[in-house]
């Protein structure tokens, strides 16, 4: 009876009405905003020019001696070798004679279909999931100027951009946002100094996470700029409703800066969920970071060395039948001028 029951349960007119999606997937709104370049190098190594622009001012000197011997403006090679990848999976090879998701109850494609919509599921998640550990890669460099780097085969290794660490800022006690007399308005005004001598790069946007977000609201000066936008305020324009995206969600222009509220996650290595830039931080930064996305050469005859930013591959053992998928990359998340970002540790964390 129990077959029956399935049966009937398979051939009566219950249908499949909808796919329920995974919303999860990686936003790259970091990467996208401070760390839109991308760059291949043929090795195993990546090397970006930096022009060390220091302030320096012509020399006075009489006319009547010769002229003072002027060094030529200098510049580094900052060479990095990047982490490397290897996605490897071995799909379920029952998948193609079950229903697959999305299919109508009962079934109506055939094993061989099944078996390439699985393929393309299974690629599609390997570029999300490396997607989201470049993401991590901007989140840390933009809060510490680092990136650390462990994984199987090789010992963990931090990757230091050099960044100045009057840069990186830990308001602690009684100078946290939301303590008396304490306003948000003139630490960012300070940071941008602080950002600009030590880079020349000017911060244009501030990515806020959710509770600094609602310090910030409460500055007079802020205040000030949200009910009076036009001629007071300078042209300000602050969204203090509720509103929440996936990713950044975009509330509005202040002074020079773009204002965003940021919320992204991921999980460790130990399988918990941890947010892409705790509760109680806020960054500042902009186009004049010239954030990269380097790539490495991939290390497989298969792809000939080639430089590829993705680098996938299958193939099928024969007995027992397995067919793997393998995306192989080697990426490596670059703020060619490091400088140009500030992070500060504002509060406490409350949403984690």
């Amino acid at each position: 009876m129990a077959g029956l029951a399935n049966n009937s349960f398979i051939y009566d007119t219950n249908d499949l009405i909808q796919v329920v999606p995974n919303l999860k997937v990686s936003q790259n709104f970091l990467l996208d905003t401070f760390f839109p370049n991308i760059v291949t190098a043929d090795t195993e190594f990546v090397s970006i020019d930096v022009d060390i622009g220091l302030r320096r001012m012509a020399p006075f000197v009489s006319p009547l001696v010769e002229g003072t011997l002027v060094e030529q403006r200098r510049y580094q090679t900052n060479t990095f070798k990047p982490a490397y990848i290897k996605d490897k999976r071995a799909p379920d090879l029952r998948k193609p004679v079950r229903r697959m998701i999305g299919e109508r109850i009962g079934g109506e494609f055939t094993g061989e279909e099944r078996a390439m919509a699985n393929i393309e599921f299974e690629m599609t998640d390997q570029i999300d999931v490396l997607n989201r550990r470049l993401e991590w890669m901007a989140a840390q460099n933009l809060m510490t100027g680092t990136v650390t780097v462990a994984g199987d085969g090789f010992p963990t290794v931090v990757i230091d951009f050099g960044r100045d660490p009057s840069l990186t800022i830990d308001l602690t006690g009684s100078n946290q946002w939301g303590s008396a007399d304490i306003f948000p308005s003139v630490d960012i005004e300070q940071w941008s100094h602080i950002m600009l001598r030590s880079s020349g790069g000017v911060a244009t946007d501030i990515v806020f996470t959710t509770t600094p977000w609602t310090l910030f609201l409460q500055d007079p000066v802020v205040k000030a700029a949200i009910w009076f936008p036009g001629n007071g305020g300078a042209g300000n324009n602050v969204n203090v409703g509720a509103e929440i995206s996936r990713g950044a969600q975009y509330k509005g222009h202040w002074g020079q800066y773009d204002l965003w509220v940021y919320n992204d996650w991921y999980i460790d290595s130990s399988n918990t969920e941890q947010p892409m830039m705790p509760d109680g931080t806020v960054v500042l930064s902009g186009k004049d970071l010239m954030g990269t996305r380097a790539f490495g050469q991939i290390l497989d005859p298969y792809f000939n060395y080639e430089a590829l930013p993705f680098a996938p591959k299958t193939w099928v053992s024969e007995d027992p039948p397995q067919r793997f998928l393998m995306m192989q990359s080697a990426p490596l998340v670059i703020p060619s001028r490091p400088n140009a970002s500030l992070a500060a540790t504002v509060c406490a964390a409350v949403v984690s």
